[in-house]
């Protein structure tokens, strides 16, 4: 059966249903008929297809490339004039040359990840929707689980859009990403502004952004909640719309089916369900670990579930300074590579200097390279960069 843009809108949310399902779950009373129409389609169509086959979602992808300001039939059939597309390619052009090829050809040049290492899982705690980093440093694993403060949002109804509301859709997800781009990292207090409007209302615009530019077609979009004994239940509908899971499949440009699971929680000791979640990622067995700018969380006494979690089940972590601090890491149950300089942090971080990693850095036998070929972390602003790559031992 053959769909339209038209018939498969999305109306203030994603109506999919879990794959085990076989009918779409029941809407809420102020959807109207059609709405429900729409929704059973949407599930039929999503039903039908096999897993294991290279599909993709035609309407997801084409938003998805609208975003990221790609030409596709959406756009043609807007009719959408814009400078968009040229403004995207000029910025992103710029950001992938100087920070995503050189660090994708220093994890391969370092062969970073060992075949005894390697997994199909990484946990990106205090990520937001900093997907693109993750997929610079492991493009090979099949299941990213990135973690925030942010909710996923949802789509808004792109009929109900004006060309002229459109184009402001697409500028403030472009704006949000902007600092992302050009420091290296994500503010948390500007993402509690610029993810929480009418219809950029979480870090799912843009996670399609990136997923876009870095080559990747959409199978899928689910909202999840997350039930006791670490099962998930994907939701529809009103529902689904403030779930704090969500579920990006896609295919990536290497025809490779993958998952970017995001998920929206407090990470420190106070979160009575913290416990469960750490359950839930541990049901996709081994992983790697990433923190990157992750405001030197770990450090907290406070944070101590989150960082016992990570050092008891990751086979390796990457981080810069601000992640799990050194002293963690000299048990002897670790190999640490440290790479980069390491001398101060920012003044707004200046409490969490680390003297004993500050002496590692200085130390030739300890320190693995003074080269890193990129920038990464907020010590770009004092002039140094600096990054960890921690193995636990076999």
């Amino acid at each position: 059966m053959k769909l339209n843009v038209k018939s498969i809108s999305v109306f203030i949310g994603i109506f999919i249903v879990s794959c085990g399902n076989s009918t779409s779950e029941k809407v809420t009373e102020n959807e109207n008929k059609t709405n429900v129409i729409q929704q059973e389609v949407k599930a039929e169509k999503t039903i039908e297809e096999p897993k294991d086959s290279i599909y993709i979602d035609s309407f997801f992808t084409d938003i998805a490339l609208t975003i990221g300001g790609f030409e596709n039939n959406f756009v043609k059939k807007r009719k959408l004039v814009s400078t968009y597309p040229a403004t995207v390619n000029a910025q992103f052009s710029g950001f992938t040359k100087s920070k995503m090829l050189p660090i994708s050809n220093w994890v391969k040049e370092k062969k970073m990840i060992p075949e005894n290492y390697a997994c199909n899982t990484l946990f990106y705690p205090l990520a937001g929707a900093d997907f693109v980093y993750a997929d610079a440093f492991f493009s090979d694993v099949k299941n990213y689980i990135l973690v925030g403060l942010e909710k996923p949002g949802y789509l808004p109804n792109y009929d109900q859009l004006s060309n002229t509301d459109l184009q402001s859709y697409l500028n403030q997800i472009f704006n949000s990403l902007d600092i992302s781009m050009k420091s290296g990292f994500f503010r948390t207090k500007s993402m509690a502004v610029q993810f929480n409007q009418k219809t950029v209302n979480g870090t799912l615009h843009s996670l399609l952004f990136y997923l876009a530019r870095r080559g990747n077609k959409i199978r899928n979009i689910r909202h999840f909640i997350l039930k006791e004994n670490a099962v998930i239940k994907y939701t529809s509908g009103t529902e689904g719309m403030f779930s704090p899971g969500l579920d990006i499949e896609f295919l990536s440009a290497d025809n490779k089916v993958k998952h970017l699971f995001y998920y929206n929680t407090d990470l420190s000791d106070e979160n009575p369900k913290i416990d469960n979640f750490f359950n839930w990622v541990s049901t996709f067995g081994e992983h790697h670990t990433m923190l990157k700018a992750a405001s030197y969380l770990n450090s907290r006494d406070y944070f101590s579930k989150t960082r016992n979690y990570i050092l008891k089940s990751s086979n390796m972590v990457v981080q810069d300074d601000s992640g799990i601090p050194y002293k963690y890491f000299i048990d002897g149950t670790w190999d640490v590579k440290l790479y980069g300089g390491y001398k101060k942090v920012i003044p707004l971080f200046s409490s969490r200097i680390q003297p004993d990693m500050v002496r590692a850095y200085s130390d030739t036998t300890k320190l693995t390279s003074k080269n890193l070929p990129f920038r990464i972390g907020y010590n770009v602003a004092v002039g140094e960069t600096n990054l960890q790559v921690i193995y636990k031992k076999k």
